[in-house]
């Protein structure tokens, strides 16, 4: 959802628009959980074992393998940034009760889970050790036996930067965004039958299912009231929508396939 989110693109197999498009390029805000329901090949990739604790927010305290650029925030800056992130969509706010009741259960969710020590979020600098592609700024899965979403570093950056904020207060758009990516990997979490990432045709139903499901619980909604939101979920609600709502949709699947692809390699 975003260009930190997978990259779509109607009627194309690649992320760059070639010929005439139907739609513009959509990529996904925050999609792929790249992890889930595949404990032993993300425990070898994440350094579970070597952390330090950053408020809500995890990262790594072994040596990163992906240098800092030399502009931008910094790495105690994007600590405090994606903190104060998650903290800024916490439903409790007063500010937050435009958001619908099943975005609030799954950040909630979120919040609880990881205050009983059962799910861990974390901030990774070098996204490979996740199986992340550029584009993707979330991914979730199954690492030890505990729930994890992992938030990309690099592209958490772009996030910031292109949202026009790289602190608090953020803009509503980098809140609804950022609070929508969550409830989409919570929804890959909450499913008991994720199905085999190793297999692309299953990891495609599941990512088909999840857009779906968002969809139709936060993002038709928050429309409907005129909140922003990146305009690729926009373009997105159209694409199901032109689809009546089926989760079986051709033009969707054309558009998530070869990011699956790509994580697959």
């Amino acid at each position: 959802m975003l260009k930190h989110m997978a990259v779509l693109v109607l009627m194309l197999m690649r992320s760059s628009l070639v010929g005439r498009p139907v739609l513009a390029e959509l990529p996904a805000l925050i999609p792929h959980e790249v992890l889930y329901g595949d404990p032993e090949r993300a425990q070898a990739r994440i350094p579970v074992q070597q952390e330090s604790r950053i408020i809500e927010v995890e990262r790594p305290s072994a040596p990163e393998t992906v240098p800092r650029v030399s502009e931008g925030p910094s790495d105690a800056d994007l600590n405090a940034a994606v903190n104060q992130l998650f903290r800024s969509v916490n439903p409790s706010l007063p500010e937050n009760q435009y958001f619908t009741q099943f975005a609030k259960d799954k950040i909630s969710w979120i919040i609880s889970q990881q205050k009983l020590g059962k799910l861990r979020l974390l901030l990774l600098k070098n996204i490979e050790q996740a199986g992340l592609v550029a584009e993707d700024l979330m991914a979730s899965g199954i690492v030890e036996g505990k729930p994890m979403i992992v938030i990309s570093q690099p592209s958490l950056v772009d996030f910031l930067l292109q949202g026009g904020r790289t602190s608090a207060p953020f803009t509503q758009q980098q809140k609804n965004d950022f609070a929508i990516g969550l409830v989409h990997e919570v929804v890959h979490l909450q499913n008991p039958n994720r199905g085999n990432p190793a297999k692309l045709e299953e990891r495609l139903q599941e990512e088909l299912r999840t857009w779906r499901v968002v969809d139709l619980n936060v993002v038709r909604q928050f429309r409907k009231i005129n909140q922003p939101m990146n305009r690729r979920l926009i373009e997105a609600d159209d694409i199901l929508r032109s689809c009546g709502n089926h989760a079986q949709c051709e033009p969707l699947t054309r558009i998530l396939l070869p990011g699956e692809r790509m994580r697959q390699q």
